[in-house]
């Protein structure tokens, strides 16, 4: 499966025309969004909406791009901002996830309810509710006090309702060979981006600058972000560390995420050599064999809620921080986007 998951990226990402099978199925699965995209906006497929303002927080492309992390920090704010905060997330690969809404309480695991979801219930103070019906998750949330929904994915989920879209590009991969699913990593058409209200780009600065290589202008604001590690805690006593620590040092890095290549040469910056472990999106591993004192085991934190304790003694999980833009001032103007009264209406 990761064989066949690595193979579909290379043809994603590359100059080369895809395999002619796999343009024929993109042409129809385009026509099936067209299809379906129509219908929602004809009103044959109803748009259901809920009481309060609803976020949401998705991407064009199949695979991570920083969605969830990004998903997280408009929580602390809004929490910060004195506004009960509810999360819909799907619940990805949880083995209970289902039509029926759940809200996670800090004890429940990612074997039940994915990786993604029990994350952001841990990390977060907002409520989590699971659930493949996006719309029956935000009634839930409603019900149970939310002020502010957020949805972790949905750009695509058109039944529930939205007040504002946020689309997250990496900054680096950017839309790939810009064909849809299989042939290339698209959901949508290129142009759905023009629909949304903020274009967010998962790079540093020169991420600005590939914007040149989308057909068409882009009226909305965009900013760019990039997700940075430098700190890490010990799994088993919680110690903290900084990356620096580990200079001229090997370690194994297990990510389970869409681009952990992102990540490795992040790490590789402070002199680290990565040994990376093969993992899919949102797979799991027998960690136990990588138990090897002399060589560290990282971790991203979304794999770390994963497994359970005794870690290997050499297991440490990244604690990311996200920065937006190059100075304070981008970190200002991209939060005044959410000063109005759209999100603060009592």
């Amino acid at each position: 499966m990761i064989n066949f998951s690595r193979k579909l990226e290379k043809i994603w990402y590359s100059n080369k025309r895809p395999p002619y099978l796999l343009i024929i199925l993109s042409k129809l699965f385009s026509l099936i969004v067209k299809i379906r995209s129509s219908l929602y906006k004809s009103g044959f497929l109803k748009i259901r909406n809920v009481e309060v303002p609803v976020i949401v927080i998705g991407n064009l492309t199949a695979g991570g791009t920083g969605k969830t992390p990004f998903t997280l920090l408009l929580s602390e704010f809004f929490d910060e901002n004195k506004k009960k905060v509810g999360i819909i997330s799907r619940g990805y690969k949880g083995r209970r996830s289902s039509k029926d809404p759940y809200i996670l309480s800090k004890t429940d695991n990612a074997i039940d309810f994915g990786d993604e979801a029990v994350y952001l219930a841990g990390k977060s103070k907002a409520m989590v509710c699971v659930c493949k019906d996006k719309y029956r998750a935000a009634q839930m949330l409603v019900k149970s006090g939310a002020e502010i929904i957020i949805s972790d994915d949905g750009l695509q989920h058109y039944k529930l309702g939205r007040d504002y879209e946020i689309a997250v590009v990496d900054g680096s991969r950017l839309l790939g060979n810009q064909y849809l699913l299989p042939a290339g990593p698209l959901r949508e058409s290129i142009s759905r981006l023009r629909d949304v209200d903020l274009l967010l780009l998962n790079g540093g600065y020169e991420a600005f600058s590939n914007l040149k290589t989308l057909p068409g202008g882009f009226a909305m604001p965009v900013f760019n972000f990039t997700i940075n590690n430098k700190g890490l805690f010990n799994l088993n006593d919680n110690s903290k560390h900084d990356l620096s620590d580990f200079t001229g040092k090997t370690v194994q890095v297990l990510a389970g995420i869409g681009n952990p290549e992102r990540l490795y040469k992040d790490i590789e910056k402070y002199g680290i050599v990565v040994s990376p472990i093969e993992i899919e999106d949102h797979g799991v591993v027998d960690i136990n064999i990588y138990s090897d004192d002399a060589m560290p085991l990282f971790m991203t934190p979304k794999d770390a809620v994963k497994y359970n304790k005794p870690f290997p003694k050499n297991a440490f999980v990244l604690d990311p921080f996200i920065k937006i833009g190059e100075d304070d001032g981008d970190d200002y103007a991209f939060f005044r986007l959410f000063d109005e009264d759209l999100f603060w209406s009592e």
